[in-house]
């Protein structure tokens, strides 16, 4: 019996030791599948789970005018978030929170009311209001610290400034151009998490703080462009016109010191922009410039050899090139007139003679020696690219409308860039809008002059110079004149293309000039488009605009009427 007994217990042994063995084998087996085969899987489950990889926005530069005025900048906000699946009584709670937010109680009850963990109210609230909120200790409702876009100065360039999305990206302006600069580089941080999500401050693996967006510093000035909005905004009403802008540039560097739209919009407000206000007429919108191009002509003529400022022309109101009849707009005419009167009256048929002679080649080689061939880029997006009729495709009559200025389309920043080429005396230089970009350390990097080229010489810009002064003085311009002071211009009244054929109701209304003469400071061109009524000549409707403008300019700038020989204009940058 005892002998069973021990042969029973050896076995029980046996078989325990064989257990325990197997069993420690089957555990060295799984280590080495996990540590060696699922290692990949092991590693990038825990990364999924326990690493939380988390980006910290950095701080958007700001946006400041030549002065240092702050036209955009960050500043604290707050996001208001929702755990739906925690609140109970969501349209109770959608009412208290509608009087905070601009959302109906209906359109908050609808997203409480999903049970789901995370819902974004509102991305953008004021600390006030954040802080009202968090009083109220709805369940389920919390606000997040973040930073959002302001507009000091509401509509104040809104189509230069452009605006930002939700995410932090430039959606328009200059906030898209130079997205870039602007934004910054995001920090990130990753962390380890317990089971309930909560950092480990202890496990923290890297850090990597943001780093602020530079400052963009623009050319515009911010109380000159607030005087040209108003003066553009009270033209296009006395009009009853559609849009327009005004661009007022520094005739020597090409810095834009203010471009203004109207209709224009807040920024501050997303909800109020559309595709019409959002539109930067200026730059993205093309039209027949009509008699502003004439210099342009001018110049082609008086540089080729082909005509002098005295040579004669007849006109009696009418032209017939290859057996069509184009009128002038002064369908009587005023007999034999000189060039320099053909300026100054702008006479249409004047310069259907002069396109005539100079011929296509003669026309195209100063429209390319002019920049008016290409889209300028001025640092804004969108810049449309100029339409004219390929020079095979030019027939005499397309010659004659082009001379004065119909039959192809421009913008207002080519036309009035190209035109400052004679008021630079025949420099033409590049326009910009951004004056420097500043580093958050300090560091200025400005933007350099771009000449690019001497489409006419200094003997031939002064010519014109004076014949434009004249027109400012005696012809069409004199409604743009200021009291005591000399300025030289040119009247624009072009005729749109509609359905493939010119209308004779549909007009865009111009004024380009710069002055004080003879050592002008500013260029500046109002063109105003699609005028209703009795009033759609340009020395009717945009005249009086620029005249308004331009009498604050002198003031603004301290330029004294008639100071000595040089009209108070003496060579010198902008202030």
């Amino acid at each position: 019996m005892k002998a069973r007994i021990r042969n029973l217990t050896r076995w029980r042994v046996l078989w325990l030791t064989l257990g325990m063995a197997g069993f420690m084998a089957f555990l060295v087996g799984r280590l080495v599948v996990i540590q060696v085969a699922d290692k990949s899987f092991l590693d990038n489950y825990e990364a999924s789970f326990q690493v939380k990889h988390i980006t910290i926005p950095a701080q958007r530069g700001e946006i400041i005018d030549r002065n240092g005025t702050v036209l955009a900048m960050d500043v604290p906000r707050d996001q208001v978030i929702a755990a739906p699946r925690y609140i109970h009584h969501p349209a109770q709670e959608a009412g208290v929170l509608a009087k905070y937010l601009p959302f109906k109680a209906k359109v908050l009850r609808r997203v409480l009311s999903n049970k789901s963990w995370y819902a974004l109210l509102d991305n953008s609230v004021s600390p006030a209001v954040a802080n009202k909120i968090n009083r109220l200790q709805l369940t389920g409702i919390a606000t997040v610290p973040v930073t959002g876009r302001e507009y000091p100065n509401g509509t104040l360039a809104s189509q230069v400034l452009g605006m930002v999305g939700s995410n932090g990206q430039g959606l328009a302006g200059i906030e898209y151009a130079d997205n870039k600069l602007l934004s910054g580089t995001p920090g990130h941080w990753t962390v380890r998490e317990d089971a309930y999500g909560n950092p480990m401050l202890q496990w923290q693996q890297a850090y990597t703080p943001p780093k602020p967006g530079d400052t963009v510093q623009l050319t515009i000035d911010a109380n000159v462009e607030a005087q040209a909005q108003k003066w553009l905004k009270w033209g296009i009403k006395r009009a009853h016109a559609k849009n327009g802008t005004v661009i007022i540039m520094n005739v020597k560097t090409g810095g834009i010191v203010a471009l203004a739209n109207w209709p224009n919009y807040n920024p501050n407000n997303l909800a109020t922009v559309t595709s019409e206000n959002q539109s930067d007429f200026g730059v993205q919108y093309l039209f027949p410039p009509g008699s502003i191009f004439k210099p342009v002509t001018t110049a082609a003529a008086l540089s080729l050899g082909l005509f002098t400022p005295n040579s004669l022309f007849y006109t009696d109101g009418y032209k017939i090139v290859d057996g069509v009849r184009i009128n002038d707009w002064n369908p009587k005419g005023w007999g034999w007139i000189t060039l320099t009167r053909g300026l100054e009256v702008s006479s249409d048929q004047v310069f259907m003679d002069v396109a005539l002679k100079l011929g296509v080649s003669g026309l195209y080689q100063f429209v390319h020696a002019f920049g008016l061939d290409h889209a300028v880029n001025v640092g804004l997006p969108g810049s449309a690219s100029p339409l004219w009729i390929p020079k095979s495709q030019v027939n005499p009559v397309d010659l004659a409308t082009e001379g004065f200025g119909q039959g192809f389309a421009t913008t207002a920043m080519e036309i009035i860039a190209a035109d400052d080429a004679i008021a630079n005396n025949g420099t033409l230089v590049q326009p910009h809008i951004v004056k420097d970009i500043i580093s958050p350390s300090g560091k200025v990097t400005p933007t350099k002059v771009t000449v690019e080229g001497k489409p006419v010489t200094p003997q031939v810009a002064l010519e014109i110079q004076h014949m434009m002064t004249l027109e400012a003085t005696k012809g069409t311009g004199v409604p743009a004149q200021v009291p005591g002071y000399i300025i030289a211009g040119k009247t624009g009244t072009a005729q749109k293309i509609v359905n493939g054929h010119t209308s004779n109701s549909n007009f865009v209304a111009s004024y380009l000039g710069y002055g004080p003469m003879p050592h002008p400071k500013f260029i500046m061109l109002v063109s105003i488009n699609h005028p209703v009524g009795s009033l759609f000549y340009g020395d009717q409707v945009s005249a009086p605009v620029w005249k308004h403008i331009a009498t604050y300019l002198f003031k603004y700038w301290n330029i004294k009427p008639y100071a000595g020989p040089d009209n108070g204009s003496k060579p010198g940058p902008i202030p």
